[in-house]
């Protein structure tokens, strides 16, 4: 048995220190026969639970080892500074495929080679004797369907990242293989996933077991159905939709092109997929809402508890994270002020997510296309009371989802009553070691009993969410728009996010935008920037809209913002103008992730993406 446990322990040490298609390292180490291995139920189990650690984790955004299956991506766009690790170094400097960083390609390969050799050579195991473990026909079942679901699912992670990529299907290859294989198209790519997932889609559980935390990242039907749509958005987007020009002349070597002209229908097919997934989703999940005594709508509790634990709005989430807490070195640490016990408040909010926010009226603080008349209300002159301490008037009547995403300069932390200051010389501004550089923190999914002082606890669990249902009535209502603006879906599940946020619904602030395609795409597009701040999905939608090198709310070049750090005490008008906080680099090419350059060197075949 030891013998058993050693070479299962070699070989997931070996795995994942060897890329998926080059195996002849793994396979000279007398590892050709993984028999025993599965010949055995407790370790079959261990080569099972060992499919799903790469789930993605969108709580880790600035530790020192933040990677590419954790939340790189709010550093990596115009949501945060985080002054800290490696994702806040890649905004800052032109990057070659070379020094390129975060990439799943490597990982979500072997990944994908253990799901299929799990999936031909796990089998039943029946008892010998009456102590003997058991692995039944039943259980094994839904152990292969959670597989097959996990392969696909690194497929699509890949897919995200790099768009057309070699397909591996169930495939596992040996030293003796042919390894230097082209990319598939995208289309390819999108009628494996499409027709993997709804497959596997049917072979799932309809729920998790949340009470359990060992299942609660088990995936379910929903959880395939909502990959499957998302999808089919990004097929259907512009990026891989014909929209970005440099890549539809990219051909493999003999010629075959990856990178598809644009078909109108790929809106169609993201839309039946969406409607596929919402048919599931009305009976499973809703969105998280609680209520004053009142009867009505609390959208401050609403928001903040949200991601405080388990709710019927999570579709998929997990209990690996990285949120740390006091003692750690991660995300709580790193979002508490500089004044608490431990805290470092390194992750800083930029301006333009600030200036994102509505007013608490739903009104913006500037005119857009989509909301031409601004609020009224909203001023960067003076101050006024909040919660006993004068504050800017810019943070005065904003919107519930503001104030939990954001905490500003001398707001009070909510543990101690410390007023925090961003100001240079403040209690939390800049001094040696880390600061916000941005004169702003994150607050957004912190928990607030999390301290190290009297009555907050160390640590607190909380779900770290991978997809929720607020995101998926975003892409529906994205969707119908592109298909038929006129569409009553499109305001319809765009209301929906703003009524729980407290907002009115948007075309009673401007009757002229509905059945407007462009206006509804671009508020579409900005509510998914205020609803989804900081989750990861920016990073991808900029994208994924082919918005990001262009002038406007999804620039990704020049500077990000946010106070100037360097005023002084006494000198409020100093602090409250807005800088430049860091640079941000964004090229054409850097719409999708480079092929890595360690692959590149060793093959005829792979082709890499446009620009690198």
């Amino acid at each position: 048995m030891k013998k058993i446990y050693n070479l299962l322990i070699a070989f997931l040490v070996l795995l994942s220190s060897c890329t998926y298609l080059n195996v002849s390292d793994e396979l000279s180490g007398g590892l050709q026969n993984t028999d025993d291995i599965f010949n055995n139920v407790g370790y079959t189990k261990r080569w099972y639970a060992n499919v799903f650690s790469l789930i993605p984790d969108y709580s880790g955004i600035n530790s020192e080892n933040v990677h590419a299956f954790r939340n790189p991506w709010a550093a990596m766009c115009d949501e945060l500074v985080v002054g800290y690790g490696k994702a806040s170094l890649y905004n800052m400097s032109d990057k070659n495929a070379a020094s390129m960083g975060f990439h799943r390609y490597g990982d979500c390969y072997k990944m994908i080679r253990q799901a299929n050799i799990f999936l031909q050579k796990a089998h039943p195991i029946y008892a010998e004797g009456t102590q003997a473990d058991e692995l039944k026909e039943e259980e094994l079942n839904q152990m292969r369907a959670n597989v097959r679901f996990m392969r696909a699912f690194y497929h699509y992670l890949l897919f995200e990242q790099y768009g057309p990529i070699i397909l591996v299907k169930d495939r596992v290859f040996e030293a003796t293989d042919d390894q230097d294989l082209p990319r598939n198209s995208v289309d390819e790519v999108v009628e494996y996933l499409d027709q993997e997932l709804l497959a596997v889609s049917e072979q799932l559980t309809d729920s998790a077991i949340v009470d359990n935390m060992d299942y609660r990242g088990w995936p379910t039907k929903g959880v395939a159905l909502a990959v499957r749509a998302k999808m089919w958005v990004y097929a259907a987007s512009p990026l891989l939709n014909g929209g970005f020009k440099e890549a539809l002349n990219v051909t493999n070597p003999d010629g075959k092109r990856i990178f598809p002209d644009y078909d109108a229908a790929k809106w169609n097919k993201a839309l039946q997929a969406l409607e596929d997934f919402m048919n599931f989703a009305d009976s499973n999940y809703e969105l998280y809402k609680e209520y004053k005594t009142n009867g009505d709508l609390d959208p401050d509790k609403s928001i903040y508890n949200l991601f405080q634990s388990y709710t019927k709005e999570i579709v998929w989430a997990t209990a690996n994270n990285d949120w740390g807490g006091m003692d750690g070195d991660s995300f709580d640490r790193r979002i508490a002020p500089r004044c608490e016990p431990n805290g470092l408040g390194s992750t800083g909010v930029t301006q333009e997510l600030v200036d994102a926010f509505y007013m608490k009226d739903g009104s913006p603080i500037k005119a857009t296309e989509y909301l031409p008349e601004a609020s009224e209300e909203y001023s960067e002159e003076g101050f006024t009371k909040y919660d006993g301490q004068d504050v800017s008037n810019m943070y005065i009547n904003r919107e519930p989802r503001f104030y939990n995403t954001v905490f500003f300069n001398r707001r009070k932390w909510h543990i101690t009553n410390n007023v925090v200051e961003f100001f240079n010389g403040g209690n939390s501004g800049i001094q040696e070691g880390q600061a916000s550089r941005t004169g702003y923190m994150l607050y957004k999914r912190f928990n607030r009993t999390v301290s190290k002082r009297s009555p907050g606890v160390a640590s607190k669990f909380r779900p770290s969410i991978i997809f929720r249902l607020a995101d998926f009535y975003l892409l529906y209502a994205e969707v119908a728009n592109e298909v038929n603006p006129n569409d009553p879906r499109v305001l319809t599940y765009l209301n929906k996010v703003r009524e729980r946020a407290g907002l009115p619904a948007i075309e009673d602030l401007n009757p002229g935008l509905r059945g407007n395609k462009d206006l509804q795409r671009l508020a579409i597009q900005r509510e998914r920037q205020i609803e989804l701040a900081t989750e990861g999905q920016r990073y991808f939608d900029v994208r994924r809209w082919l918005i990001a090198d262009k002038d406007g709310e999804g620039r990704q070049f020049g500077y990000v913002h946010g106070m100037n750090t360097q005023g002084e005490r006494g000198k409020e008008e100093d602090f409250y103008q807005r800088r430049e906080a860091s640079p941000i680099v964004f090229k054409r090419k850097m719409y999708l992730h480079p092929m890595p350059d360690s692959e590149m060197r060793k093959t005829k075949n792979l082709i890499q993406n446009p620009g690198w």
